[in-house]
């Protein structure tokens, strides 16, 4: 089957299951072979009119973002695969989801069988903490204006399965903008995002050296293929974050 992949997520699942697509957009950008595949606009505009004049067998598309680009595509008479997991475990059914819908369900089951080893082995780690043993956890996705994750996000749950609170939890949405004061007087005791310059903003800008994580220098930049998507390297984020979180058991 033709696939084209509008999204770096199901870029990285295809790609795991042993499937190369036909096309993909310039966003994705992992692993190294998609970088010579076809490109069909970006994750945030993709050329719709060149998808619907290739008619692949399949077009996959990702988040809530793509959701009017899944009914144009269908409404060309496109089959269109489409998720947007709420929680790490949801993560890993679409996986085998789509596996399932290319034929691929012995790749799929293998990939997470090993991907929900991996979890386990962090949950084992982690089995012994209490509540209080936590850190709060604040996760930036975008500074001005500041944008965090709450309830119904993957990244709220991968939050805590590293054995972290998320100090914005009662948040109205699971991705939603918040007040930088409100979330200072919450004195997160660990902050991390994946664009570097944001450290710099967290220094410039006045109070934010007063909250424990700045303090403690538990400030922690990881790459954004892992932190903002959902594909099989949503455990490698699990992992990472716990390490940080808690280094004495990982």
């Amino acid at each position: 089957m033709d696939v084209v992949s509008l999204a770096p997520t199901q870029t990285e699942i295809l790609t795991a299951l042993g499937i190369v697509p036909a096309g993909v957009t310039v966003d994705c950008d992992f692993p190294e072979i998609v970088s010579s595949l076809p490109k069909f606009g970006s994750w945030h505009a993709p050329e719709l009119h060149r998808i619907i004049e290739a008619r692949p067998d399949l077009v996959c598309t990702f988040g809530r973002h793509q959701e009017e680009i899944k009914h144009a595509l269908v409404e060309a008479g496109l089959s269109v695969y489409h998720s947007d997991p709420d929680s790490v475990g949801a993560s890993l059914e679409n996986i085998q989801e789509l596996a399932d819908l290319l034929d691929h369900r012995k790749s799929g089951a293998i990939l997470v069988e090993e991907l929900t080893i991996r979890l386990s082995q962090v949950s084992q780690n982690l089995a012994g903490l209490k509540p209080q043993d936590c850190p709060r956890v604040l996760r930036i996705m975008h500074w001005d204006p500041l944008i965090t994750v709450g309830p119904g996000s993957f990244q709220h749950d991968v939050i805590g399965l590293a054995g972290g609170l998320n100090v914005m939890a009662d948040g109205p949405s699971p991705y939603f903008m918040c007040d930088p004061r409100a979330v200072r007087n919450r004195n997160p005791d660990l902050i991390f995002f994946c664009e570097p310059q944001m450290r710099a903003y967290i220094d410039e800008q006045e109070g934010w050296q007063k909250v424990k994580a700045v303090r403690r220098g538990r400030i922690h930049v990881f790459d954004c293929g892992l932190t903002c998507r959902s594909g099989p390297r949503i455990v490698d984020m699990v992992e990472q974050l716990a390490k940080a979180l808690h280094p004495d058991l990982l």
